[in-house]
């Protein structure tokens, strides 16, 4: 569970295993403010109501950036 400040390391050791990697205490110290970041950010994005809105993703082959 989070805390005040984030994950929990061992939350984020144990979901480092999941993956496959086994990390050292001070690499998962190192990656705990990314993911404490990006799990807000997350948080904020689950919390949206998009009501009855469609959502779609297009790729366009021929975009120009410059236009």
């Amino acid at each position: 569970m989070a805390d005040a400040h984030g994950i929990a390391l061992d939350h984020l050791r144990v979901l480092a295993e999941r993956v496959g990697m086994q990390l050292s205490t001070a690499e998962l110290e190192h990656l705990k403010p990314m993911y404490d970041l990006y799990a807000e950010q997350l948080r904020v994005i689950h919390e949206l109501d998009l009501a009855a809105e469609d959502l779609a993703v297009v790729y366009s082959p021929i975009w120009d950036p410059q236009a």
